[in-house]
């Protein structure tokens, strides 16, 4: 029996050790590399040919979005399982609707949970390209127009005609698709992203909120408190 190809990237070394030690071949996979970050990664994927790529989502250089989102333009049915800490779990969310088929929360899953994934992860792979519908290619991309055009004022017909579908079509098919309107998504995914870079990022709170889609500063932060509960300064815990 040929062996499932897996391909791990993660920026940090312990847990590509800890992956080392998985019983691979004992369940008919095979670990045939590892990267660091997902350009390491898309580099390796053409030379290793991988059917499974286990994937953080935060990384340096190319991050676990954007190599998902590559990666299903590139071969869609690769399966792509996310590594993911719970404050990732937006991203997370984000990667599913790009087409990653499952996620597995770093530091508390046990093996099993790692099987029963790439086993998931298996079973999609054996159904044919042309069962995948359509409107999953729109939606994905879709969702990579958000992200290019994030920090963009854009609306639902900029989007459709990006897609080639009626506005009024593709509002429907995103909902029926993701279970969120199309509005909702990107104001969510703006306030995600905001808080991150808040928490994460030098940048002042104006600065977060032009990056993030909100030219307005007073409706930002208005916005933001409806959202997380605090302003944006109080949710980063300074006075910047």
């Amino acid at each position: 029996m040929d062996l499932t190809k897996v391909l791990v990237v993660d920026d940090e070394v312990p847990i590509r050790e800890n992956l080392r030690m998985f019983s691979w071949a004992q369940h008919n996979f095979a670990l045939v590399g590892e990267a660091r970050h997902g350009q390491e990664a898309l580099a390796l994927c053409r030379s290793r040919e991988p059917d499974i790529i286990l994937t953080d989502i935060v990384m340096p250089v190319m991050d676990g979005l954007s190599l998902t989102r590559h990666i299903k333009e590139w071969r869609p049915e690769v399966q792509v399982i996310l590594l993911t800490c719970h404050s990732d779990f937006s991203y997370a969310r984000e990667a599913l609707v790009l087409g990653a088929c499952d996620y597995l929360l770093k530091g508390t899953y046990r093996d099993h949970e790692l099987l029963a994934s790439l086993n998931k992860a298996k079973g999609l792979m054996s159904k044919k390209e042309s069962d995948v519908p359509e409107k999953r290619y729109e939606i994905r991309s879709a969702v990579s127009y958000v992200n290019e055009h994030l920090k963009e004022s854009f609306g639902i017909p900029e989007v459709a005609k990006h897609v080639g579908l009626s506005t009024s079509y593709f509002g429907a098919l995103f909902r029926n698709e993701t279970g969120e309107a199309f509005q909702d998504y990107v104001k969510r995914i703006r306030l995600e992203k905001a808080g991150y870079l808040l928490r994460h990022s030098p940048m002042k709170v104006y600065e977060v909120a032009a990056e993030t889609g909100f030219p307005n500063y007073r409706y930002f932060t208005d916005v933001f408190r409806r959202q997380y509960g605090k302003c944006p300064r109080q949710y980063r815990g300074s006075d910047d």
